[in-house]
């Protein structure tokens, strides 16, 4: 019989759990049921439901005992947790300091790469005393936990800057950059590369009282989490603290050197504040492969994502940035003294080169980048408005072909020259190859137009099944799965079978189902006209998958719209249930090799249809009046093949060969037109 004691912990720890966003309001009440039960644990039952991760429980657990977790310090609130540690916001007692305490998982100890790295990560942090820098201020184990006290920084994170969609001022980022290199030139100095440069690990800080306001008007920067971080110095560190089938770092921020887990110098964290400093000045990141393969080759030709950037940058500027970027280290630059020399030479002006030679794609000033935009045809009058043919377009050319003058060095990365001088420097496409690229234009256009006369006639005899597409600009975005659990799904008790966030086979972080079959909801946040992004990894022998919308899922046998991956084939459709027969729509064949990597998938609701895309093929449209107008996407497993072995030792569970990860939804509105401001 539950003691009035167990009754109030139980009924604690579910008030924490909803406090923190863990699990639902619904999910909470469902857990209420059964305290006062004998035997019951809450905590067990929620890990049974699916509702929570061993890692969720952990950090609930020591918010509810914050004077037992580690000596000496008082938890107060959850700060945020990575892949082997929790940092949380913490008293100092003796000094009555707030600190930013970080402690291993208690699930995470069994693993010796873990402890290693996080013993690391602090003697790191102890040998860096400069202001760009997190300050370390304790270490220690207790009971058989690791910890490590650092210095609180309050402020929010770079990531969180951008987050909108839309880029900071150059000035701004900058200065940032400055303070980074800065930061990362002590950390050189010291024997260390940190390995893991990207927005979300820069914190920004109000400056101090008396600051010289040119120098950090917006702020200092500080450089946190060292848990990647690597001594060049082998007597110090065994560089290979993880397994050799996982890559360390951030892919679509790291250098290619790092994919290939070679030997990396500091040129390795230069590549990744490029990468970085592009994200803060375009609003999007860089490069956005689908998988690792893909951003290992996005990332050999640079030049190539400078397509309808929503800003513009000087030429000094863009010089700077493409050679941090370079896939050559050494074509970087040479120093982190000369780097920070260049970016104090920098015009940081808001006018357009007028040397560089315009072809590309139209760029329309202040229009926030479209993240991972499908391309599909354009009915003519959307072309007319959202492309008028005035506009310019700017040609970028690759690092390889630029050609320094005099004052460069002998890697070829520019140091001290005058701005007057810069616009005569940079290189323009040749007349050779523009000429080429219109032949090549010219043949594609004529072979175009023979196969338009063989099969148009065919295509206009049918009635058009879509409405323009209108919505194409990006005016937020908001992630719907934080990487690390199951919050906010599962909502009004509709999830089917057991989910939980497993390892993928790219050691990522995803959401599967454990058992034979299953379906899971997430409701969206309120839109008009949206589009839902999501990562599936179909491996062989998953069965059959369906990402179902256009409903809340609540009403038995409402229809929906599904967009059904079987076997060989991408299935649009609708159906009135999870596991029910699909009415086509239409249907494409799958891609080659379709089960080796993860596939990006888009539904988009426009104006008067639904478009649903995989990668950036359209697999088709369903109007909008044939579907409710739902609030939710549910992904729905339909069975997979037993893996004999691990199947047996794992009882009645299913090894996952599904696996969802990145889903995002971002509000769409129509692009701005250069002869209509936006109201």
């Amino acid at each position: 019989m539950a003691t009035e004691r167990m009754i109030q912990q139980a009924t604690q720890f579910i008030d924490k759990c909803v406090d923190l966003n863990f699990v639902s309001a619904h999910d909470a009440e469902k857990l209420r049921e059964s305290i006062g039960e004998e035997g019951h644990v809450v905590a067990q039952d929620a890990l049974q439901r699916g509702l929570m991760t061993p890692a969720d429980i952990e950090i609930v657990q020591s918010l509810l005992r914050p004077l037992e977790v580690v000596p000496g310090y008082e938890i107060l609130d959850f700060v945020g947790r990575g892949g082997m540690g929790v940092v949380y916001r913490a008293r100092q007692l003796n000094l009555e300091r707030i600190v930013a305490l970080k402690t291993v998982l208690v699930s995470s100890v069994g693993d010796s790469n873990t402890a290693a790295r996080f013993e690391l990560e602090a003697k790191a942090l102890a040998r860096l005393q400069h202001p760009n820098i997190v300050q370390a201020l304790d270490f220690g184990k207790h009971e058989g936990r690791f910890y490590f006290a650092m210095e609180f920084i309050s402020g929010p994170s770079c990531e969180q800057l951008v987050a909108s969609g839309f880029g900071l001022p150059k000035s701004q980022v900058w200065q940032i950059v400055r303070q980074v290199a800065s930061g990362l030139l002590h950390a050189s100095r010291q024997g260390l590369i940190h390995r893991d440069i990207k927005p979300a690990n820069l914190i920004l800080m109000p400056a101090p009282e008396g600051a010289v306001a040119a120098t950090v008007n917006n702020g200092i920067v500080k450089i946190t989490d060292f848990g990647l971080a690597m001594f060049t110095d082998h007597a110090q560190q065994d560089n290979r603290l993880t397994t050799a089938d996982k890559i360390i770092g951030s892919p679509a921020f790291m250098s290619p050197e790092q994919f290939s887990g070679g030997e990396l110098d500091f040129r390795a964290d230069m590549y990744s504040l490029g990468a970085t400093a592009w994200n803060l000045i375009f609003g999007e990141i860089p490069f956005k492969g689908a998988s690792i393969g893909a951003l290992y080759k996005q990332k050999q030709n640079p030049s190539e994502i400078a397509q309808n950037l929503p800003t513009s940058l000087t030429d000094s500027q863009w010089r700077l940035l493409m050679g941090l970027l370079d896939p050559d280290r050494a074509r970087r630059p040479p120093s982190y003294e000369m780097l920070i020399d260049a970016i104090d030479q920098l015009d940081v002006g808001e006018i357009t080169s007028q040397t560089a030679e315009f072809s590309l794609g139209s760029i329309v000033a202040n229009v926030p980048a479209i993240s991972e935009e499908p391309t599909v045809e354009r009915d003519r009058e959307t072309e007319e408005q959202t492309n008028p043919a005035h506009l310019p377009t700017t040609v970028y050319p690759k690092p390889e072909n630029i050609e320094f003058a005099a004052g460069t060095n002998k890697s070829g990365f520019e140091v001290g020259i005058a701005e007057g001088q810069a616009s005569e420097r940079l290189p323009t496409v040749s007349e050779k190859t523009r000429r080429e690229r219109n032949r090549r234009v010219l043949f594609g256009s004529l072979i175009l137009l023979l196969l338009l006369s063989v099969f148009g006639g065919i295509k206009w005899l049918r009635t058009p099944t879509r409405g323009p597409r209108e919505l194409r600009r990006v005016i937020s975005n908001e992630p719907l799965y934080d990487g690390k659990s199951l919050a906010g799904w599962g909502i009004d008790g509709s999830m089917a079978g057991a989910w939980n966030t497993v390892e993928a086979p790219d050691s990522s972080e995803a959401i599967a189902c454990t058992v034979d079959r299953g379906a899971l909801t997430r409701r969206l946040p309120s839109a008009e006209f949206f589009r839902v992004s999501l990562f599936v990894w179909v491996e062989d022998g998953g069965g059959v998958v369906d990402i179902d919308f256009a409903s809340d899922f609540v009403q038995p046998g409402e229809i929906r719209g599904t967009l059904r991956i079987d076997s060989s084939e991408a299935i649009l459709g609708t159906k009135n249930g999870d596991f029910d027969k699909v009415s086509v729509f239409n249907r494409e064949p799958l891609p080659p090799g379709f089960s080796q990597r993860y596939h990006v998938m888009y539904i988009e609701r426009q104006k008067t249809d639904w478009y649903v895309f995989l990668e950036q093929d359209l697999i088709g449209t369903i109007p909008i009046s044939q579907l409710p107008k739902g609030g939710a996407i549910r992904v729905v497993v339909h069975g997979s093949e037993p893996d004999d072995e691990s199947g047996a030792a794992r009882g009645s569970d299913t090894v996952p060969r599904v696996f969802f990860s990145d889903f995002q939804l971002s509000k769409l509105a129509e692009e701005i037109s250069a002869d209509k401001p936006e109201l």
